[in-house]
């Protein structure tokens, strides 16, 4: 009887399958999906993560990134093409982005599968387990697990579920596994702002002109705004470093303050007024005599060589049409004399004196002669 020996799997290809497998289970790095960049993040609270990693303030978030917040933490996406999401607590487990073409127009997709942002953005597409939809500027959407609220705050919003709904500004409505749950209902200015009002759990801070002040996201310039108050000082300095500086020469170079070694003005057109040109010193070619002076004193042909002012202050001759004659004199002398010169006698043509009729009304009439007196005999 044979015996067959069991198949044992060699201690090193059980290794590498191991590898594979652990690779395989680890979560991605943060904002390490291998999408194009859509967005910044801003951090608020202990508990956001960014592809299952603890989140870290400032990063980019690529197409199929994740973002989920936990108890006590915010998160908000300033997008590079303007606009802004910003998520509630315990909105979870997935906020992914992903970038697609909708009704002939490019729009970053968010799915949300429980939880609650508030989402200010001209073209956005986002998909709940009750209903899809394309938004246009500011809308708030609660997702429970057993129904997605749509909140309208400005522009509209276009509904997909068992069939198309338009929910218009100030209006809200509900849907539940596609089906639209109850009428459209209409807010006023104070339930509106209480449907955002978990806003105010999370106030952030940005530059205005040189102050720091405590805003809302949208009361902001685009990817100018921190929940961390020392991270917004540190931008606003950063900013403010930055200007316009008046270099030697009359240059106008955007540098850092502690570079500027002239006039800084964190305004262009103030630094480029501060700083005029200052007059260049050269050669000046005038009347036939060459003088080194400065450029806003000279009345003829001025050059910064001395080479090129000189060959220009030459005697050039050539022929002049002066008073119906052709006269060979220097393009000097026929200026001053205001005649037409040129270099060759052939390119001044005819040189007869041009002659200017007078006006029928300001032409003299001339005297008739005396007549002779008829003799009447």
């Amino acid at each position: 009887m044979t015996l067959h020996r069991p198949f044992r799997l060699p201690l090193f290809a059980l290794a590498w399958l191991l590898l594979l497998v652990g690779a395989a289970c680890a979560p991605l790095p943060a904002g390490d999906a291998g999408g194009a960049a859509i967005g910044t993040l801003r951090v608020a609270g202990p508990n956001v993560f960014l592809n299952g990693a603890r989140a870290r303030d400032g990063a980019s978030v690529h197409e199929g990134d994740t973002v989920t917040t936990g108890a006590a933490s915010s998160a908000f996406v300033a997008f590079n093409g303007g606009g802004f999401v910003q998520l509630d607590e315990n909105t979870d487990p997935r906020f992914s982005f992903r970038v697609e073409t909708r009704g002939g127009r490019r729009c970053i997709h968010i799915q949300i599968d429980i939880g609650q942002v508030f989402i200010d953005k001209d073209v956005q597409c986002f998909s709940t387990p009750d209903v899809n939809g394309n938004l246009g500027s500011r809308v708030n959407i609660r997702v429970s697990g057993k129904e997605t609220i749509v909140t309208v705050l400005a522009g509209r919003a276009l509904m997909f579920g068992e069939r198309e709904q338009s929910v218009p500004a100030a209006g809200e409505a509900s849907w539940r596994r596609g089906r639209q749950v109850g009428p459209l209902r209409h807010l006023d200015a104070a339930e509106l702002a209480a449907t955002v009002g978990w806003r105010e759990r999370y106030p952030g801070w940005c530059c205005v002109g040189e102050r720091l002040e405590q805003r809302l996201p949208e009361q902001c310039e685009r990817q100018q705004f921190w929940f961390d108050r020392r991270q917004a000082e540190a931008g606003c300095r950063q900013r403010a470093a930055a200007g316009w500086c008046c270099q030697a020469g009359g240059r106008v170079v955007q540098v850092p303050a502690g570079q500027c070694r002239g006039f800084f003005s964190p305004d262009e057109d103030e630094a480029r007024q501060r700083c005029p040109v200052p007059p260049r010193s050269g050669w000046c070619c005038q009347d036939g005599r060459l003088s080194e002076t400065m450029a806003n004193q000279c009345r003829g042909y001025f050059s910064d060589e001395r080479r090129e002012a000189q060959r220009r202050c030459q005697p050039e001759t050539g022929w002049c049409c002066l008073r119906g004659k052709l006269v060979e004199m220097s393009a000097e002398q026929c200026r001053r004399a205001e005649g037409r010169f040129a270099a060759e006698r052939s390119e001044l043509g005819s040189c007869r004196p041009r002659v200017i009729p007078l006006l029928p009304e300001r032409q003299q009439t001339r005297p008739l002669p005396p007549r002779t007196p008829a003799v009447i005999e």
